[in-house]
């Protein structure tokens, strides 16, 4: 089984903003489609075990922005398990430069009562941890802020969700993506870490409150005073290129 996954990407006009530069979901879509490819190539699909698969934490870096029709090559590996949680790194490259890494943390669900199954409920996990490469990081940490205000509410509908059902990991970032105002900021999100704390289903509002915490931008989704999902974003500069 391979330890390491590597895939290429393109940035396609689907995925670029209004300020010419991927929108950071794009990072979040080619992370989800590697890390699904890679599980089922270590017979680690939902399938194949009847789980479902949920992301828990992940945070990323770019080094700058990414720009229309650059092509992007994602390597994806496993360092290894801790507790109740499968990590996974990943790296990206252009031209053979890297331009960013991410770490994130997966759970394992059952599909009918959604409670958490443990990797040692698996016989696979051993497989899991035979292909493990590099130094498993340390857990990323829970994210708050003391001060928030109303930003939105969103009306979850059918375009935000997945197969499992809920809203796709990919469209909370796009709802972070919002609440950030990223139409107008003048910089790029080079970082960005995201706790999924709840599962959000059809119909439910999810109303997205903001705030500042040692100058980057924190971004809560809540229901009734629930948290379903927290941000971390920080933004650095870019030049803005000609059309």
């Amino acid at each position: 089984m391979a330890d390491l996954l590597s895939r290429e990407y393109e940035v396609n006009y689907g995925h670029i903003d209004n300020r010419g530069i991927a929108k950071p979901s794009f990072l979040w879509l080619v992370m989800q489609d590697a890390a699904t490819v890679h599980a089922e190539s270590l017979h680690l699909a939902q399938d194949e075990l009847n789980i479902l698969w949920v992301l828990s934490r992940m945070k990323a870096h770019l080094t700058r922005p990414l720009r229309p029709y650059e092509r992007i090559r994602c390597e994806t590996w496993c360092p290894g398990i801790r507790g109740a949680s499968w990590y996974r790194c990943f790296a990206f490259f252009a031209d053979e430069q890297q331009i960013g890494d991410a770490q994130s943390m997966w759970v394992t669900l059952d599909p009918v009562s959604h409670r958490i199954l443990r990797p040692s409920s698996f016989p696979a996990a051993e497989s899991y941890l035979h292909t493990a490469r590099g130094e498993l990081f340390e857990p990323l940490p829970k994210l708050s802020c003391d001060t928030v205000r109303p930003h939105h509410i969103h009306t979850v509908q059918y375009s935000d969700l997945d197969v499992n059902n809920h809203v796709n990991n990919v469209r909370i970032v796009e709802l972070i993506s919002d609440a950030l105002d990223l139409q107008r900021q003048p910089g790029f999100v080079s970082s960005l870490q995201v706790n999924y704390t709840a599962e959000t289903a059809f119909g439910e509002q999810l109303a997205l409150l903001c705030g500042t915490v040692d100058g980057a931008r924190y971004v809560r989704g809540e229901t009734d005073g629930k948290a379903h999902f927290e941000a971390l974003a920080t933004l650095s500069p870019f030049e803005m290129q000609e059309a």
